[in-house]
């Protein structure tokens, strides 16, 4: 697993080295226009900590973050109704609309960033809880990179490679940055055939993911992919306590309900139990063993994780290796 995420990070790095850029390393309130950032924490962190990031060309359609942070963990809090729900309101990175907070360890997401459109600036936010006297929270650390993904104007991104230059309008630098270019509408993707996928703040099995949650996990796919095999090894998703077999469908989500109320699933698009051949979409409730699944829906390749509003015991996420063949 490590081997995945560090062949993610290395393909990052032959990205900037082949474009010759210099990498950013602003402080708290800092701006820049950089290509590549690196955001650390300072020694002595502030409450607030801003980052602003503008786009260094009007190419630019999307940021990708890599992070790993120790923050606080998700406060379980209880509305009017009595219900609980895990929510970061102690420590927290924000941006985008996205708040998330504890553990990490090079976990990743894409933002989009339409700079042709006119958007020139993104905002990146970690607050945290004052940590005077004895507060019992971890000692705050962040260590984040920042990478600007441009769109070639008239190219399909999907069909650039490492190695193709494309030079745009006369540039001096060429774009390569093709294969790292998400989809639209996904929140993570992951470029390289196989490797290793995590819920936010997963911590080795120890976290809590936070509610109301909702995004895409998205894999390329090449003119010749045929399958998306998933290998889960640890799932604990939605009434666990309740339910200490993996549940499926119906059980996970139900096609009559009128609220997103006992909603916490994994979608796998057209999905085949290996061992029974079975089919399934919806995924959720606890595994004991190895379960692996195969997808071999048409468009893109792509799987969806819900949360609902209420916290249950042991919803501590869940954590899958992928191979694209």
């Amino acid at each position: 697993m490590k081997n995945c995420i560090a062949s993610a990070l290395l393909l990052l790095a032959v990205v900037a080295a082949t474009q010759a850029a210099s990498v950013a390393t602003p402080t708290c309130g800092g701006t820049t226009s950089s290509k590549n950032i690196n955001l650390v924490n300072p020694t002595n962190p502030p409450r607030v900590c801003e980052y602003h990031i503008k786009a260094t060309s009007k190419y630019v359609c999307q940021l990708r973050i890599d992070w790993a942070m120790t923050l606080a963990q998700p406060t379980l809090e209880t509305d009017d109704s009595g219900l609980t729900y895990a929510e970061c309101t102690r420590d927290y990175f924000e941006v985008d609309g996205l708040k998330l907070c504890g553990t990490e360890v090079w976990q990743h997401i894409y933002v989009p960033f339409n700079a042709t459109d006119g958007e020139s600036l993104v905002d990146l936010v970690i607050s945290l809880a004052d940590r005077a006297g004895a507060s019992g929270l971890p000692t705050a650390y962040w260590d984040m990179t920042v990478t600007q993904l441009e769109c070639p104007a008239g190219a399909s991104v999907r069909s650039l490679d490492l190695e193709d230059d494309v030079t745009i309008e006369s540039r001096a630098s060429t774009i390569k940055d093709g294969f790292f270019v998400a989809p639209p509408g996904c929140r993570q993707y992951f470029p390289e055939a196989k490797g290793a996928v995590k819920s936010f703040n997963y911590n080795d099995g120890d976290g809590i993911y936070p509610s109301r949650m909702n995004y895409a996990i998205c894999f390329r796919r090449q003119t010749d992919t045929k399958t998306l095999t998933i290998r889960a090894y640890d799932f604990n998703v939605g009434d666990v306590v309740s339910a200490s077999t993996l549940m499926t469908d119906e059980n996970c989500y139900s096609s009559d309900s009128t609220n997103d109320l006992d909603a916490d699933f994994l979608m796998v698009p057209q999905a085949t139990f290996e061992d029974t051949h079975k089919h399934a979409t919806y995924f959720c409730g606890s595994i004991k063993k190895d379960v692996v699944i195969s997808s071999n829906n048409p468009g893109p390749l792509m799987v969806l994780f819900n949360s609902d509003d209420i916290y249950r015991q042991n919803e501590a996420g869940f954590a899958f290796t992928y191979v694209v063949s």
